[in-house]
């Protein structure tokens, strides 16, 4: 699997995208991502990629709500892009990764679908496949 983007969790995505343009960081269109709560922005340095996630709707949980609780800007997760998903997820359970949210389709990635698993030792990953 090859590395596509770091997440990191914000409570204010629009103050967190003038942060880092000032690092140099080129965006794209902000997505809602209704279905999990979340609005995203992707940016883009030097061939490196982040996603911003904050909470779409405060009032409603949304899978980044404890991350933005106990320190707002931090990376919580890596995203690899899988050529066969169902096998990479067979194989990183076997390796002791537990799925945390199930494999469905992402609007952040046209409906290509999306899994995140958990390891006690490295933390939370998301896979999305691949074109």
């Amino acid at each position: 699997m090859k590395i596509d983007h770091i997440g990191y969790a914000v409570r204010r995505i629009d103050r967190a995208i003038d942060a880092f343009k000032e690092l140099g960081f080129n965006f794209c269109e902000m997505i809602d991502d209704t279905d999990r709560n979340v609005k995203l922005a992707f940016g883009e340095k030097d061939g490196y990629r982040i996603e911003l996630v904050s909470p779409f709707d405060k009032e409603k949980k949304s899978p980044v709500d404890q991350y933005v609780n106990e320190a707002s800007g931090t990376p919580y997760h890596i995203c690899y892009v899988s050529e066969n998903i169902e096998e990479d997820i067979k194989s990183l359970e076997k390796n002791r990764f537990k799925v945390m949210i199930p494999l469905t389709p992402a609007v952040a990635f046209d409906n290509r679908r999306v899994v995140f698993m958990y390891s006690l030792h490295i933390g939370m990953i998301e896979i999305v496949e691949a074109y």
